[in-house]
């Protein structure tokens, strides 16, 4: 069932997510009983102070825990389906195509040793099945979009030779160029100076509009997250203590 064109199903639906991490000195609750919905084209913020679970909550939601973390309670549902049930083929299809992620350090999303122009390639090329040419147009065309000035000398740039704003830019071209669903932005803007900071913001609530895309930003920046969030979820200690 649709309202006003829009699924009634919820994009996210994370209920009783409890994650543990397994060390030698044995289990280490980091999340405990975390529950949020968000709806087709919302924006919902997640805050708390760092350490708190926020962004461990964003790699359980891409189903990357990495070798010593789990999901230990819980499910998290993508339009209905539990992500931790997921087969590995399908949950590959899912992230970066149906579920993009916006890291916090775009260096470290960044590969060094490839152009700008064949990373960006990539996410169409695997996720789509087009082929070279029609994926470097697609990304020629999201980084205007991104508003990016000269496309073609950024597209044959290496990630050092562009500033960290441009790279920040690149990243959400990138996370975007798929069309996800669902967009999660870890501390999107930590790196950036304030006036950076503020078009990047705009840029991507302009984008979210454009795409129709839902948004789950992380951060500790609580204006940043006034200005962008329809809701907001308050963590600490791993888990919510205040919704609103």
């Amino acid at each position: 069932m649709a309202i006003n064109g829009k699924s009634d199903t919820p994009v996210l639906e994370i209920e009783n997510l409890s994650i543990s991490y397994f060390t030698r000195a044995g289990e280490i609750p980091a999340v405990v009983d975390f529950n949020l919905t968000l709806k087709e084209g919302e924006t919902a913020g997640l805050v708390g102070e760092s350490g708190c679970g926020k962004s461990t909550v964003a790699m359980a939601i891409m189903n990357y825990m990495g070798d010593n973390g789990g999901i230990v309670g819980g499910s998290i549902k993508f339009r209905g389906r539990d992500i931790v049930q997921m087969p590995q083929d399908e949950l590959r299809r899912l992230r970066g195509g149906e579920i993009a992620m916006v890291y916090q350090e775009p260096m470290a999303a960044l590969n060094p040793s490839m152009t700008i122009g064949r990373q960006l390639a990539e996410v169409p090329i695997c996720h789509e099945g087009v082929d070279e040419r029609t994926a470097m147009k697609r990304a020629a065309e999201l980084l205007d979009a991104v508003r990016l000035p000269d496309a073609q000398r950024i597209l044959d740039a290496y990630p050092h030779q562009i500033s960290g704003g441009q790279q920040q830019r690149v990243v959400i071209a990138m996370a975007l160029l798929s069309k996800p669903s669902l967009l999660l932005l870890d501390e999107p803007t930590t790196a950036l100076d304030v006036t950076v900071e503020a078009g990047i913001v705009e840029l991507i609530a302009d984008l979210s509009r454009d795409f129709g895309t839902s948004n789950l930003y992380i951060s500790h920046n609580l204006g940043l997250i006034r200005e962008t969030c329809d809701r907001v979820f308050v963590m600490y200690s791993g888990e919510v203590i205040e919704e609103g």
